[in-house]
């Protein structure tokens, strides 16, 4: 089903609901614009787009129509062939966006995405357990502005920015690299290093896994 895996991404301060296969849900993006999904698929180029897309693929399913909430996928389901024409009768740059998206969904990585998002909620966690217990046994206590200066220092670390990153906008070059930055403040919070000890550190070893990449795109 094309509801299994939804993934929220967001576009100009609003998630729109994806799977990873590179769906999207046409009845949620539709709303956002004043429109419905049935008013494109009932137009005469959409219905030739659909035969020219059988006698190319076969007749395969290309719409899905889930009964559940909207907050739950419910609503009209559109396959990635789908998803780009549909997007483009909504807005020129919503289609340059959504095209953007599925390409890295389908094709970003070899990984799953909510796999690498999960790695990244775990890494902060872990992170945020490990101030803590590092303030404790200095005999202190962690209030909440520490944990957010911890994530802020992630993300000047990753992004070049300390202000709050939107994680289910990320792709997965940049969950996995967030993952990894965690894992390794963990690993610094626990030697005791200071914050702006942490900060060159983390920042230095984030420009080393992004060298590897760029060099690779160079190549």
């Amino acid at each position: 089903m094309a509801t299994s895996n939804v993934i929220p991404l967001q576009y100009e301060g609003q998630a729109y609901s994806f799977n990873a296969a590179g769906w999207i849900n046409a009845t949620e993006a539709a709303k956002r614009f004043g429109k419905e999904p049935a008013q494109w698929l009932r137009l005469p180029e959409t219905k030739a787009y659909l035969l020219g897309l059988e006698r190319r693929y076969g007749e395969i399913t290309y719409v899905e129509t889930s009964r559940a909430r909207m907050d739950r996928g419910g609503g009209t389901w559109l396959h990635p062939r789908l998803a780009v024409p549909f997007a483009r009768w909504l807005s020129i740059d919503f289609e340059i966006w959504c095209d953007e998206q599925i390409d890295r969904l389908i094709h970003g990585s070899a990984e799953n995405w909510q796999l690498l998002r999960d790695s990244a909620a775990i890494g902060y966690r872990g992170m945020c357990d490990a101030l803590q217990l590092t303030r404790e046994a200095q005999g202190k206590s962690a209030a909440r502005h520490h944990f957010i200066n911890e994530a802020r220092l992630i993300n000047i670390a990753v992004f070049g920015q300390a202000k709050g990153v939107d994680r289910d906008s990320l792709s997965p070059a940049e969950l996995r690299l967030l993952a990894l930055i965690e894992q390794r403040d963990t690993f610094l919070l626990g030697r005791g290093l200071d914050y702006q000890q942490r900060k060159q550190e983390l920042t230095r070893y984030a420009q080393e896994q992004l060298i590897p990449k760029l060099q690779g795109g160079a190549a």
